[in-house]
């Protein structure tokens, strides 16, 4: 290997594009996350199909590069190189002009195919740019950990610029250019390693694929909830996940300071850490998040740069070392995707269900009139229907058309109501996040494991005191704080179920007029039918209209006329018990709410609907007669 040539300009202009070309090779995992709304709209895909065109990338790249683990020293890494490029810019090309998704997933597998030969064959070609296999270790792993980290964020970058193909279609010249990187001779003349494959380093292998697990939670389910449950749009979304990236590169100095062992072991206790935090948020707010990120961010910057140089370490076999380190890798992320799928969508399920029961809770609840209520609850419900598991339901569209363009309190509900859908939402996450801290923490075993066989110590700073491993310990003590300030300030109880037990009776204030006399009776009178009929009042509502996966309520004969007499009887006794009523006739009242004819007690129900929609354009019968109209 020319080493004195290429450790020249010549050589650390190539080195520059390979790593460039490495560094998008490992972003290609998570690059297209911030695009994924744009491609599941324009394709008219469904979100297991859109989630396809991740999979597939990190799928071929794990499944190639340990495939060539036994085999890649057997040929001149050049070729390799230079085929991996090839494919992999001609792939993204496809990948930007392609109009269909099945289509797209395969040239996304076609990508990693490529992915996987540039980044197995790189790494003797970056030692003799660079003139040394430690400084082409470097180069290699530094494009690696910073391309991990810089996908979400320069996808979306571009998709906010110009669209989701500019995502790919970016990174064909990339390619093209890095083969420039293989002209000098002394690259093309790089013989194949030959010789027996080198052993696999198990400890620091094992150690990435924990960390790229972790990284699951901080790179696709963060950015997944930005995007689809907060509804960012992906410029926005960008800044916040940026937060990850450049936290991983500000604690580099301190990583090199502080050796392997007690960076690792930071490193792994900051990025669980910071994934408590997101699954822990005790707001919908990007500075919560942004926070989290960089505390992931510092711990992925800690912890995945030693495990990767020794994954790697050693003067022969670079290729097959490189392999099985980025199989490692992508095994790591692939594993926690097919753990965490599952799980997110079930989760996804309950707290879409979880919000619309929230929502309707919201509405019915809120300073709005009656009129506007139950109708809005429903056109939430409709739209909840329509809305794909896990994305934010167009409430606009239920408040436009009731009012919110020229009713500021009408608005001002659907601005709450919108936090209440986002925070349960958030809350789907928890569990999947929670998972992807789990293996933040198994990537201690490897590491102490390692550290120990090592026989590895603290190291001193300069005059012998303990400044790095002081610093590891403030950051550690400091991403516990905010741990603790999150579940502190709200975080467990972020999105969980709002809706009141219906046979409680709670106090109401007075004043507010006609129409907040009769809102309180009929809101008593849906408690006192829920109660009966053993559902909450939000289901209650719910079961009025389409069906939104909560509890339905049977409206038989039966079930009608049970839901009247009690629900009419618990509005008689809530009104005396507030003493708006007087006993005597209050008794009166509820003898005939348990004895008259139904059909005279529904006409009773509607002529007051009809009353107050003439004193502020209620119309609540409506709603019993469409019960009765879908009766048998």
């Amino acid at each position: 290997m020319s080493t004195a040539v290429m450790a020249g300009g010549r050589g650390r202009a190539g080195a520059a594009l390979l790593a460039a070309a490495v560094a998008l090779a490992f972003a290609d995992s998570s690059i297209v996350m911030l695009g994924l709304p744009e491609i599941y709209g324009e394709l008219d895909a469904s979100i297991s199909g859109v989630s396809l065109v991740i999979t597939a990338y990190n799928l071929v790249v794990a499944v190639v590069a340990l495939a060539l683990v036994p085999v890649v020293g057997r040929v001149r890494p050049a070729a390799l190189v230079a085929a991996g490029l090839v494919i992999f810019a001609v792939a993204s090309l496809a990948c930007g002009l392609v109009d269909d998704l099945g289509m797209l997933v395969a040239l996304r597998a076609a990508q990693g195919l490529g992915g996987a030969l540039l980044l197995a064959a790189s790494l003797p070609v970056m030692a003799a740019l660079t003139g040394s296999v430690a400084a082409g270790r470097a180069w290699w792993g530094l494009a690696g950990t910073l391309g991990a980290v810089l996908g979400p964020a320069a996808g979306g970058i571009l998709t906010e610029l110009f669209d989701w193909r500019a995502i790919f279609l970016a990174q064909a010249p990339v390619a093209v250019l890095a083969l420039v990187a293989l002209a000098p001779a002394a690259v093309r003349g790089l013989a194949p390693e030959g010789g027996r494959p080198p052993r696999v380093r198990l400890l620091p292998n094992l150690g990435l694929v924990f960390a790229f697990g972790a990284l699951v939670g901080a790179l696709f389910l963060a950015v997944l909830m930005i995007v689809t449950a907060w509804g960012l749009g992906p410029l926005a979304g960008s800044l916040v996940v940026s937060a990850l990236p450049l936290a991983a590169v500000a604690v580099r100095p301190l990583s090199r300071r502080a050796g392997p062992a007690a960076g690792g072991v930071a490193g792994s206790l900051l990025l669980a850490a910071g994934l408590v935090a997101l699954a822990l948020l005790p707001g919908v707010g990007s500075a919560w998040a942004a926070l989290a990120l960089a505390v992931c961010g510092a711990g992925f910057g800690l912890l995945v740069p030693p495990l990767t140089a020794e994954s790697v370490a050693g003067e022969r076999g670079l290729a097959a070392a490189a392999a099985a380190s980025v199989g490692a890798r992508h095994v790591g992320l692939v594993a926690v995707l097919l753990i965490v799928a599952p799980l997110l969508t079930a989760d996804l399920t309950d707290a879409g269900d979880r919000a619309t029961l929230n929502a309707t809770q919201v509405i019915l609840d809120a300073p709005i009139g009656l009129q506007q209520k139950v109708p809005i609850a429903l056109d939430i419900a409709d739209e909840f229907s329509r809305a794909p598991r896990g994305e934010v339901p167009d409430v606009a569209r239920a408040f436009d058309e009731n009012g919110a363009q020229d009713d500021a309190g009408v608005a001002a509900v659907r601005d709450e109501l919108v936090e209440t859908i986002q925070s349960a939402l958030t809350r789907g996450f928890r569990a999947s996040y929670l998972v992807s801290a789990a293996f933040a923490l198994l990537a201690l075993v490897p590491v102490v494991l390692g550290a120990w066989r090592r026989g590895a110590r603290l190291r001193r700073g300069p005059t012998g005191s303990l400044a790095p491993t002081a610093w590891l310990a403030g950051l550690v003590i400091g991403a516990g704080a905010l741990v603790g300030v999150a579940a502190a300030t709200g975080g467990p109880g972020l999105g969980s179920s709002t809706t009141r037990d219906p046979c409680t009776v709670l106090p109401r204030e007075g004043g507010g007029g006609i129409d907040a006399t009769v809102q309180g009776l009929v809101l008593d009178g849906l408690a006192g039918a829920a109660c009966d009929l053993g559902v909450s009042r939000e289901n209650l509502v719910l079961s009025f209209g389409s069906d939104t996966g909560t509890e339905r309520v049977p409206w038989d004969p039966p079930t009608v006329e049970r839901a009247v007499r009690s629900g009419l009887v618990r509005a008689i006794d809530d009104t005396e018990d507030r003493g708006s009523l007087n006993s005597v006739v209050a008794d009166v009242l509820r003898g005939l709410a348990r004895r008259a004819p139904i059909d005279e007690l529904i006409r009773g129900t509607a002529a007051a609907g009809d009353l107050a929609g003439g004193l502020g354009d209620l119309d609540a019968g409506d709603v019993i007669d469409a019960i009765r109209d879908a009766l048998p």
